[in-house]
């Protein structure tokens, strides 16, 4: 498919800030940055400002860190606006196998790398320096923290988030709605809805999928 190459940003934070200079260096022509601040602001005067908006010139990209947040985003906007479109956002220096799948929505930040047969799901983000390795998978609205690494064979649930330089040994797997946590080391599987952290990576309680994280 081929993305109109203008584009706004669905966030007006760091990480939009982040993304934006991202899709600039993969050659859009970012118009603006959008206060998407509260789920009140989306169903009200969000989408409104939307409207105002030619979606069928213009693309769309996520600029909103937080997983379970990109992802209502998402959904709703999608459900206003059938037709809009959510181009991958990989920045020039990021490096992508040609048998990788990025899916809509996806970001890919500065020196970041998708291996072999791996997988970005809608609204993944691989955020500065990480790296999702061979025949892995990051489930829709899942993110990488900086310098996150994982091995090969790994599947990250939707929604779910590894911290800042944590690494994922290869063929391991987490639930939907987890949370890694900074320099982390996870040698067994992560279960859904909850909160792990260490070296080795240990379960310490249990969360809801909508809790910060921060």
């Amino acid at each position: 498919m081929i993305h109109r190459r203008e584009l706004v940003v669905l966030g007006n934070g760091g990480h939009a800030s982040s993304v934006s200079e991202a899709a600039e260096s993969a050659g859009f022509h970012v118009l603006k940055r959008l206060d998407v601040s509260s789920i009140e602001g989306w169903r009200t005067g969000f989408l409104e400002e939307l409207k105002k908006i030619d979606l069928d010139s213009v693309s769309l990209a996520l600029g909103v860190g937080t997983n379970h947040v990109r992802s209502e985003l998402h959904a709703a906007v999608a459900a206003a606006f059938p037709g809009a479109t959510f181009p991958a956002i990989v920045h020039s220096s990021a490096w992508v196998s040609p048998t990788a799948v990025l899916n809509e929505g996806v970001a890919l930040l500065a020196h970041s790398s998708v291996g072999a047969h791996a997988t970005a799901g809608v609204g993944a983000l691989l955020n500065t320096g990480a790296s999702l390795d061979h025949d892995s998978t990051l489930n829709n609205f899942g993110s990488l923290g900086p310098g996150a690494r994982t091995g090969g064979n790994v599947t990250i649930g939707a929604r779910s988030m590894i911290g800042l330089q944590a690494g994922i040994l290869q063929g391991r797997s987490m639930g939907d709605d987890s949370v890694v946590g900074a320099h982390s080391l996870v040698l067994e599987d992560i279960p859904p809805l909850c909160v792990a952290h260490g070296t080795p990576c240990k379960v310490v309680k249990q969360r809801l999928w909508d809790e910060s994280y921060y």
